[in-house]
């Protein structure tokens, strides 16, 4: 998941309002604790950018443990991007001065621990200038929120990662350095962070989405990942077609045929994203207690509702799943769903 969504790369630069989350969820609003429109833009800009750097940590370790269960895969450096031209213009200010961004030119929001990017000592904060000798573009000055210029730098990125180590010359702390990146094998879905505060996570074949609101109910890095991996497991049980539009370096690769368990696509794919979640080394023990939490906060979870069951019964299905991922690995067997 080394860029993670088209438009490519975009960080939640709108308010969180709310915070709930239901996987694959109802899709209703729940009000919650969040930064309210009179808060500082700096303030909802910071709000905002450790929320997406969470959500890329997460995802590139689910990313990274899984590449070879996923149907769809890449060369990935790890790293989360973005640039200036996409914030708005009430939030560029604040996001320069922080990052140190120019124009359309990508930075570093996210370097998540033993990425290639991380690997290669690049940090938050440093600003890439060209791949392998070839300029990147810093677009026009522009008032408006624009994608298109940062997608296009992300984009020739890519598929220079796509054929194998590059060499980047990034800006930190105003000198100019060379650095030789050599990327890892990943999943080749995007994860993108939306700013809305309906209870609602899915995916549709190239991308994961996970919405402020869901991201910020989720108290740690292990709830999060239990989110995220339910969506990657839809992609890696084949319940969403893979789209080569927009692939950027993308390449399919043939993987066993998966059993996601009996049932409906929600109950195979909380089985095999609890495997998924525990092979990225995450606590999958928490999914009974989550699912129950999340019950007792949202009413509509506490019964089923378009093809998705309710909040006790996936705690108890997923007891069950954790009691045969403890036995695979007393057995000393491999995690696969």
């Amino acid at each position: 998941m080394s860029n993670r969504r088209s438009p490519a790369l975009v960080p939640a630069v709108l308010l969180l309002t709310a915070t709930a989350l239901a996987a694959c969820g109802s899709g209703a609003p729940v009000a919650g604790p969040g930064l309210e429109i009179a808060a500082p833009a700096e303030q909802r800009l910071i709000a905002l950018t450790d929320l997406d750097q969470r959500v890329a940590r997460v995802g590139y370790r689910l990313s990274a443990a899984n590449a070879e269960l996923c149907p769809a895969v890449r060369n990935s450096a790890g790293w989360l991007l973005h640039a200036a031209g996409q914030y708005s213009p009430e939030l560029r200010p604040h996001a320069v001065a922080r990052f140190g961004l120019d124009g359309d030119l990508p930075g570093l929001l996210a370097v998540p621990e033993g990425s290639a990017a991380a690997l290669a000592g690049l940090r938050q904060g440093d600003l890439i200038l060209s791949v392998d000798g070839a300029p990147l573009t810093r677009g026009p000055d522009r008032r408006a929120a624009a994608f298109e210029g940062l997608e296009a730098n992300i984009q020739r990125l890519d598929l220079a990662l796509a054929r194998g180590p590059v060499t980047l010359v990034v800006r930190r702390d105003g000198a100019d350095r060379m650095v030789s990146v050599t990327p890892r094998r990943a999943c080749g879905y995007d994860v993108q962070l939306d700013p809305s505060d309906e209870l609602n996570a899915r995916a549709d074949g190239k991308r994961l989405f996970i919405t402020t609101a869901m991201a910020g109910f989720a108290a740690t890095d292990d709830e999060l990942a239990l989110v995220l991996g339910h969506e990657l497991a839809h992609h890696v049980l084949g319940h969403r077609d893979w789209h080569e539009s927009e692939a950027r370096g993308r390449q399919t690769q043939t993987v066993p045929a998966l059993s996601g368990g009996s049932g409906g696509s929600e109950r195979q794919a909380d089985r095999a994203g609890l495997y998924l979640v525990a092979r990225a080394g995450f606590d999958s023990s928490i999914a009974p207690a989550f699912w129950r939490r999340f019950g007792a906060f949202n009413w509509r979870v506490r019964y089923p509702q378009w093809g998705h069951p309710s909040a006790e019964a996936r705690a108890l299905a997923l007891e069950a799943v954790q009691a045969e991922i403890n036995a695979r690995r007393a057995a000393g067997q491999t995690l696969t769903p």
